[in-house]
């Protein structure tokens, strides 16, 4: 049985981990996800060790910077309204004074001969897809403030528009296809959340209650993870039909 759930609102890349990304109007997804979706990463140039906001506040700052895809490489984007290229040797003395100790942005796989070598790795295995919906974010907006609710904060794949229902809708969706323009989805987990979701970024304040919200209400979860059955296409306006898998 398959039921029209909503629409697509906004599609979102992520360059490089742990910054904020760009907004999309089409995109093709394939089995890995979004092209060049969180290929990147920002590392201690000391140490090798990737950025992670959530646990260090050392990595705070890396939400008021900005990542998007040009010729199919990374460029970041500065509070000063500035770009460069991730790679470029200005990019890594403007990431060093941005965070006060030396960073530099890199691709994982890289080799990496620091105090500790190897390969540099993601800190976690992305999800090809993440899927939020904006019934999620007004539940949650009724217990937070609608002020402190802002996509940006949870970083979507696709942020899908449904008036289905209310409340955490999309974690009903567990165990079913998924289809958007021309690309198949199965909905395989909700997602747990972190301190990420209360880290201030541009316009929005830092705020604990985010994340305690959703402990108590949805178990940490917010959203949910999907792999990809069938690559495709997808553009905001695209109707999202819900099946059986």
């Amino acid at each position: 049985m398959a039921e029209t759930v909503g629409t697509i609102a906004e599609i979102w890349r992520y360059p490089v981990s742990s910054i904020a990304g760009e907004a999309l109007q089409s995109t093709e997804i394939r089995p890995c996800g979004v092209e060049g979706d969180r290929r990147w990463g920002l590392i201690d140039i000391a140490t090798g060790t990737p950025a992670a906001p959530e646990n260090d506040h050392r990595w705070r700052p890396a939400l008021f910077l900005s990542a998007r895809l040009r010729y199919g490489a990374p460029e970041i984007g500065f509070p000063d309204g500035g770009w460069m290229p991730a790679h470029a040797t200005e990019a890594t003395a403007k990431l060093t004074d941005h965070f006060g100790f030396a960073v530099e942005a890199r691709p994982y796989g890289d080799a990496y001969d620091g105090q500790i070598s190897g390969k540099i790795v993601n800190r976690y295995n992305p999800s090809p897809v993440h899927i939020l919906t904006n019934a999620s974010l007004a539940h949650l907006a009724g217990l937070v403030g609608e002020a402190m609710v802002d996509t940006r904060r949870f970083r979507p794949t696709i942020l899908i528009e449904t008036d289905c229902q209310p409340g955490f809708v999309e974690s009903n969706w567990i165990g079913h296809g998924i289809d958007a323009g021309t690309l198949s989805m199965a909905a395989t987990e909700e997602t747990k959340r972190c301190g990420m979701t209360l880290i201030a970024q541009p316009g929005i304040a830092e705020n604990a209650d985010i994340l305690r919200s959703i402990v108590r209400q949805n178990r940490r979860n917010l959203g949910i993870y999907c792999s990809v059955t069938r690559a495709g296409r997808v553009s905001v306006g695209d109707t999202i039909v819900l099946h059986d898998d």
